[in-house]
């Protein structure tokens, strides 16, 4: 089993199977905007790079377990990972709109303003989180065990 009280970072893997079952269920009925050119990454293969990070995290966390300083930063960092890639997938599929014929009228509104400063707070929120795991691990590194 994961065991989760002893290794937290088994929720990475938990969640990356978990959002790879999700996604191949979740259609993306996308299509181009008023016959404009837009370079721009899929958003199916975009939001596959998500279960992929939280894979790569997950072993990153198997090589470094032993250098690890804290249990409870390993907690804060995975659950602000967790949190943050849910509320992304939240945002990518259920925020913006799916259709162009909405996406006009959505471009239009406030909600452009609104989603765009959500996305940059939960970027920061996941960029904190990721700061906290490089802590984790130099703090390991570099202080005796008590």
């Amino acid at each position: 089993m994961l065991k989760i009280n002893e290794r937290p970072y088994g929720l990475l893997l938990f969640e990356a199977i978990a959002l790879s079952l999700a996604l191949v269920f979740l259609t993306n009925a996308r299509s181009t905007f008023q016959d404009k050119s837009i370079f721009s990454v899929p958003l199916a293969v975009f939001v596959w790079a998500i279960p992929l990070f939280l894979m790569a995290f997950w072993i990153l966390y198997l090589l470094t377990d032993r250098f690890l300083f804290s249990k409870r930063i390993t907690w804060v960092h995975v659950l602000i990972t967790v949190s943050t890639t849910i509320l992304a997938v939240i945002i990518i599929y259920f925020v913006v709109p799916p259709l162009h014929s909405t996406l006009h009228n959505y471009l239009k509104s406030s909600g452009v303003e609104i989603m765009g400063k959500a996305a940059r707070i939960v970027f920061f929120i996941f960029v904190f989180g990721q700061f906290t795991f490089i802590t984790n691990v130099l703090l390991g590194l570099f202080t005796k065990v008590q």
